[in-house]
């Protein structure tokens, strides 16, 4: 079997995290408040994050997820596809277990294609799930089997001479990541998932720490995964400065504050001269993962409890912001504040709504394509670096709309293609939420999301959108805000400032035009649920 396409299937299912998102999603809904510091903030530890966080200069990465469809989608093609539907990044793992397996350098023909062939740049890498011999043999208590991650983790990290010691089996590990991989990799994610639960109040981790039998992820102390962050930050900052270490798509901030609470001392997580600093010294960018349609209803204690439903993909987009929001209120409280330590740099690795609904949680082609546009739109204007969907195909029939889906069938149909199981490499066809990715990647792909225009705009209540420049090119997206439950219609009229001149507007499903688009002077607009994209138009030049 070719390892070009072993990797996909060597994971299994259709995506690199199946078992950790569903299981999250029935566990719990995020905190808004979490628990107050328990102790004085420590001085900052030298050359870690809490002394210094590297600027994020790339321009804003559109990425995807593959998934595994089978053995005809090698790694190359899913890329390939990816790139075709608009993608600038996309999201990787090189597991031991699979490198001991297939060899360390199997995938090194893969990542130069990304790189070279399709000009894939600042790669997410996962990394984890030791080979057999390098498992932890130990067992804790309530947990089925064996901790999931490395043996040997308190083993030093270097030799006398600042080598890596080889008997730190994870630090070995890393180390030759970062010689084989590492020029293509911008950031390192330690272990996909870590706080991925089953039906945990985990609310009970802002008192104490989280329990290796409630964490399936990782089955291992919290204090032990403090130390495989550790461990990355130190191997990754020697030999890859210029890459960022974060925790691997986090979906609790109940979790997150046990990070920055404790130490990777194995004796509590208590702070000594040999473990300094708490876990938030260890990652600079924070990635988290958000499927907003679990999160559309709230209860309404004015209607004696029952449900209120904000099923629209306004609702679901601001989701994928109030994560962040709520990841950063904790880091705020643990002093990551730009003040006291550094900030953190924020990327999403998974999100998506469905297409077809399941169970109370609506899904429509118009709503996950609005919900896409919209999420890329906000993603860039609250300051995230990247954001991937989940994930590059779907990988089954999709029913008639309406037409309810299972649980499972849910996720199936959360893909940039449709049925990639169904469809041969070359006879792919993109979704409605494709063709707006691919559209929103070519219309804003080296623009940056411009603060000072998008205030100028004045955009009233009924209206939301940005504005996007550089290289002498602006682009506004804009549409009328979704207020109904399950419905994408929506209507706003909008006066752009005087003196703009004119715009070209493009639409969702925008394609390059065989002949320039007509203009039309930039005033008064009928904006709708779907955004729709205005760019500035240049200048004609003065007939001689």
């Amino acid at each position: 079997m070719s390892t070009s396409f072993t990797l996909c299937g060597w994971l299994g299912c259709e995506g690199f995290a199946w078992p950790g998102r569903w299981a999250r999603l029935l566990g719990g809904v995020l905190l808004a408040a979490c628990s107050p510091h328990r102790s004085p903030l420590p001085a900052p530890a030298p050359h870690t994050a809490q002394s210094q966080v590297r600027p994020y200069p790339a321009v804003f990465g559109y990425g995807s997820n593959l998934g595994y469809y089978g053995p005809a989608w090698s790694d190359e093609r899913l890329a390939a596809a990816a790139h075709a539907a608009g993608a600038t990044t996309i999201r990787v793992t090189l597991p031991e277990a699979f490198l001991a397996k297939w060899g360390a350098t199997s995938r090194l023909r893969a990542f130069a294609y990304y790189a070279d062939s399709l000009g894939l740049r600042d790669l997410v890498c996962f990394v984890g799930e030791p080979a057999p011999a390098h498992r932890d043999p130990v067992t804790y208590p309530g947990c089925p089997e064996p901790s999931k991650l490395f043996a040997n983790l308190y083993e030093p990290i270097w030799n006398a001479d600042s080598t890596v010691n080889p008997n730190n089996y994870y630090a070995r590990y890393i180390y030759q990541l970062t010689q084989q991989y590492g020029a293509n990799i911008r950031v390192w994610e330690v272990v996909n998932e870590p706080d991925f639960v089953t039906g945990t109040q985990n609310e009970a981790w802002l008192d104490r720490a989280p329990e290796p039998a409630e964490m399936p992820n990782v089955q291992a102390p919290v204090y032990r995964y403090i130390r495989t962050l550790r461990i990355t930050w130190e191997v990754v900052k020697k030999y890859r400065p210029a890459a960022y270490v974060t925790p691997g798509g986090l979906g609790y901030a109940q979790y997150l504050d046990a990070l920055l609470r404790y130490t990777d001392n194995p004796r509590g997580g208590e702070a000594t001269p040999a473990y300094p600093a708490t876990g938030g010294a260890y990652f600079d960018v924070l990635d988290y993962h958000v499927y907003p349609s679990y999160y559309l209803r709230r209860r309404d204690w004015r209607r004696a409890g029952r449900f209120a439903y904000a099923r629209h993909s306004d609702a679901a987009a601001a989701q994928v912001i109030a994560h962040r929001d709520d990841m950063d209120a904790v880091l705020r409280r643990y002093g990551y504040d730009g003040t006291t330590y550094p900030r953190k740099h924020f990327i999403v690795t998974e999100t998506n709504i469905s297409r077809r609904p399941s169970g109370w949680r609506a899904g429509s082609d118009e709503m996950q394509r609005n919900f896409g546009l919209k999420a890329l739109v906000l993603a860039q204007k609250h300051g995230l670096r990247q954001l991937h969907f989940y994930s590059l195909g779907e990988a089954t029939e999709a029913p008639p709309p309406a037409t309810p889906v299972s649980g499972a069938d849910e996720f199936k149909l959360m893909g940039l293609y449709e049925n990639l199981t169904r469809d041969a490499p070359g006879h792919q066809k993109l979704t409605p939420l494709g063709q707006a990715v691919r559209a929103t990647a070519r219309l804003l792909r080296g623009l940056r999301y411009d603060a000072a225009r998008t205030a100028a705009l004045r955009l009233p209540a009924s209206a939301e959108g940005a504005a996007f420049s550089g290289a002498a090119r602006t682009v506004f997206v804009l549409w009328a805000k979704t207020t109904t439950d399950q419905s994408e219609t929506a209507a706003a009229l909008y006066s752009f400032p005087a003196g703009l001149g004119e715009v070209v507007p493009s639409p969702w499903n925008y394609a390059p035009p065989a002949t320039p688009p007509a203009r039309r002077p930039a005033h008064r607009v009928r904006l709708t649920g779907t955004p729709t994209f205005f760019e500035r138009a240049r200048p004609a030049l003065a007939r001689p």
